[in-house]
């Protein structure tokens, strides 16, 4: 990461020069945690949009997920952090087998270890105005429709970014994130590294990286309508993806239009992939039980020679009913993502940036799985409507529907209608301050089901459950 991004290293470097000046006298103090993640999953006939494979993963998947993570944090001045956590989870495969696999595939046992956070951060910088992170670290914005996971080749196993952020704090009611991050697509700090590739193109048989920098405002200076504003730039490095003639030595032609077919080499040129991103979201608090959010957000790059733009739209109303035993809360949403229109010489497309993870739903997530990368939100029309119940302090219910579509016929149905999904899920807090202090036992169990539309050639109902229980302290 270092060799790849020297300013890193050099701001690394000064931050640690600050940090190493700590006076006799001064005292330090140290943080440990564990957390420990075991999840059961299973699932199947999720569709895809292309005819190969016939369904995502293959079809039936089923296997159990343990992830185990450490983390400590040392103050090195009453102002200066240095944080460290260590990850692994392997999993344990029921179906299908997985034994002859390549370990970056099944991540069985032991697997690796990496480090998914690794920083230092110096806060209360220029007269208490600014504090800077440096190092990998997790990077959270809004409803995460932007940026969210720097890692989607691996899951939720880690979402880091190799960043740098500032953080400014001198406008009233305000905070002003300033941060720029380079992601490649192999971890070279893994421990009994297995060669996973982290940006998951799949057709890039390097992998990608992915870098880029931004600002992202959040205001509060409203008490009644706090808001959020980004200005983005993300890059996708270029690849050449393999492709091999037909019986009569004939190649497919590109499928996109920034593709250009190379046969004395037998492979597709994708070019680097440079895009902008602006987006607000609000947040109104119409009153104690009715609250909003909307945010809106446009797309302008360059594929190569193609041009490309994009948008985005993520709404919902929000009310609780707090007089009503349960206190039940219902949610009607809207998102919007627009779709590549293949009749045009551009891409229209939203590209989801860092946020190619579950979004709303695991099984929609896996349906992306043929798309240009894993788990690419695109070309999306989602209405949705929920209902959650709180019987207990430590229970909660919540169902949703969607009727899914897309804004363009691309999928290997013809139609626009990806179907209805129904979603089910019930948290539980089990203990709390149980073995020792702030720690939390906790699980939950989640069932998806989808009936395909015409948007897809496969019309069996696709179906994932989920059941996890995870101990942190």
């Amino acid at each position: 990461m270092f060799r790849r991004f020297p300013l890193l290293k050099l701001a690394l470097l000064a931050l640690l020069s600050t940090a190493t000046s700590v006076r006799s006298g001064e005292a330090t103090s140290f943080r440990y945690g564990v957390d420990e993640r075991v999840r059961w999953e299973y699932f199947d006939h999720i569709p895809s949009k292309v005819d190969v494979p016939t369904y995502s993963r293959n079809g039936e998947n089923d296997y159990f997920r343990f992830r185990t993570r450490l983390w400590s944090e040392l103050d090195l001045r009453p102002s200066v952090t240095a944080r460290a956590r260590i990850v692994n989870e392997s999993r344990a495969w029921l179906y299908p087998d997985m034994t002859e696999k390549l370990q970056r595939s099944s991540s069985e046992w032991p697997d690796e270890w990496v480090f998914d956070n690794l920083y230092l951060e110096a806060r209360d910088l220029l007269n208490k105005s600014m504090d800077v992170r440096v190092g990998r670290q997790d990077l959270l914005y809004g409803n995460g429709r932007v940026i969210f996971d720097g890692t989607p080749g691996d899951g939720s196993r880690t979402l880091y970014f190799n960043a740098i952020k500032a953080t400014l704090k001198s406008i009233p009611n305000s905070q002003l994130d300033c941060f720029g991050l380079y992601n490649s697509p192999e971890d070279q700090w893994a421990i009994n590294g297995a060669q996973r590739d982290l940006s998951a193109f799949s057709k890039a048989p390097e992998g990608v990286t992915e870098s880029g920098a931004g600002l992202y405002l959040i205001n509060s200076a409203l008490e009644k309508l706090p808001f959020e504003a980004y200005l983005i730039h993300k890059r996708e490095s270029g690849y050449s993806q393999p492709v091999k003639p037909n019986a009569s030595g004939t190649f497919a032609a590109p499928a996109f239009a920034w593709q250009t077919l190379d046969t004395s080499a037998g492979v597709l040129r994708n070019p680097d992939f440079e895009i902008e991103t602006a987006g607000f979201r609000l947040m109104p608090v119409f009153n104690e039980t009715l609250t909003g959010n909307l945010e809106v957000a446009g797309q302008y790059g360059t594929h190569g020679d193609t041009e490309m733009h994009g948008f985005m739209v993520d709404a919902t109303l929000a009310q609780t009913l707090s007089a009503t035993p349960a206190t039940p809360t219902l949610k009607a949403g809207l998102y919007l993502l627009s779709g590549d229109n293949p009749n045009t010489t551009s891409d229209e497309g939203w590209n989801p940036l860092w946020s190619r993870c579950p979004q709303s739903s695991d099984l929609l997530s896996f349906a992306y799985d043929a798309e240009q990368s894993a788990f690419r939100w695109s070309n999306l029309i989602d209405p949705n409507l929920s209902l959650s119940i709180t019987p207990t302090k430590r229970t909660k219910t919540t169902a949703t529907i969607h009727y899914l579509a897309a804004f363009e016929a691309d999928g290997n149905g013809g139609g626009r209608e990806r179907g209805w999904m129904g979603q089910l899920r019930q948290d539980f807090v089990v203990a709390e301050n149980a073995l020792r202090p702030k720690d939390k036992l906790a699980t939950y169990f989640l069932v998806e089901c989808l009936e395909p539309g015409n948007y897809y050639k496969q019309k069996n109902t696709a179906l994932f459950a989920r059941w996890e229980i995870l101990y942190t302290f």
